[in-house]
């Protein structure tokens, strides 16, 4: 049972971004909605954020158009154990109990702390790139080893997979891959297991795929220059519930238009709006491929991630998407990495 139930309760006229941050910092990943009387009127947790991402709802829209609205509530009293056993039964993380006036009097919840468990699925990180849009940064180092706030891009990505209980690395590497291999190591300094893919060309950012032996689970892929903080237990539940080859990771992008937009008919002004913002998903680089991918690679010397998930769309193969809500920086961009490039790199 949660003690501080005020931390977990929003206002239903919260916005998403609101209620994101709010998610971000709880331990127990959820929030209760109450309306303006403080009555009772759903739950709201991080997949409940993701298929509204997906639904195409704004994160700056208020969170009632991303709110579950018929949980497992309770109406009087629960001991320890039935309270375990509910939350168990409905594979839930949390029991409101209401009063009478459908206010929240208290939160059932398994107060046993989180451990970590292990991730089977192992992670590739695709870091044979020459990093040519970095240059004259990566004219001597790779792109993976840039130092971001005194620590290697690369570094980043493996602790920050290694904290949600991965712990089975590989990465390719081709462009001053001595370098990385180097660096790294067999992971052993991080705890963790680092295996190399050592392209003899360049093979584009799906290519090394070939070069992974037989895998049983589901592979996560990430760039190399990609800083996020993804849950990849969600993300590997949604893509199994899927069924889908290929999982896409895709981060919600604002565009602002500075100019009024105008909304016409047959040559007839009908609406004028002013600066307009526009949400769309991009491609954030992170994907979940199933060992069955293999069989769609064919004998091709070179091959982007892009040009195989529209091979696999054209073959009319599943491709599940993963709204990401997370923080995400794009660091094989100029403009990003200069915000918070070590000067050791130059």
């Amino acid at each position: 049972m949660i003690k501080n139930i005020d931390k977990h309760i929003l206002r239903s006229n919260t916005s998403a971004k609101k209620a994101i941050i709010r998610l971000n910092s709880l331990d127990k990943k959820f929030c209760l909605i109450v309306d303006k009387k403080n009555k009772f009127i759903g739950t709201l947790t991080d997949g409940d954020l993701r298929r509204g991402l997906l639904k195409n709802f704004k994160i700056d829209d208020n969170i009632e158009n991303f709110i579950f609205k018929k949980p497992v509530i309770t109406k009087k009293k629960l001991t320890t154990q039935r309270a375990l056993f509910l939350l168990n039964k409905y594979s839930i993380n949390c029991i409101p109990y209401l009063n009478k006036k459908n206010e929240i009097e208290e939160i059932y919840t398994n107060e046993e702390r989180e451990i970590i468990s292990k991730i089977d699925n192992a992670m590739l990180i695709m870091a044979g790139g020459k990093g040519s849009r970095l240059r004259p940064l990566t004219n001597k180092i790779p792109k993976p080893l840039l130092l971001v706030n005194n620590r290697p891009i690369i570094e980043r990505i493996i602790l920050m997979a290694k904290s949600q209980g991965i712990s089975n690395f590989f990465v390719s590497i081709n462009y001053l891959g001595h370098m990385i291999k180097k660096f790294l190591g067999n992971g052993k300094k991080y705890e963790v297991s680092i295996k190399y893919l050592n392209e003899t060309r360049p093979l584009g950012t799906a290519g090394s795929i070939k070069l992974l032996k037989n895998f049983k689970n589901s592979i996560i892929i990430s760039n190399a220059d990609i800083i996020s903080n993804i849950n990849f237990k969600e993300m590997i539940k949604s893509h199994n519930k899927s069924k889908s080859i290929l999982t896409v990771a895709a981060k919600v992008f604002n565009e602002k238009n500075n100019y009024g937009r105008l909304i016409t008919q047959a040559n007839r002004l009908k609406k004028i709006i002013e600066k307009p913002e526009n949400n769309f998903l991009i491609n954030a680089g992170i994907y979940l491929i199933n060992p069955k991918i293999k069989m769609y690679l064919g004998k091709l010397k070179y091959l982007d991630m892009t040009d195989l998930i529209n091979l696999l769309i054209k073959k009319g193969k599943k491709i599940n998407v993963f709204p990401l809500h997370e923080k995400w920086l794009d660091y094989g961009l100029k403009k990003n990495i200069n915000k918070h490039l070590t000067k050791k790199n130059n």
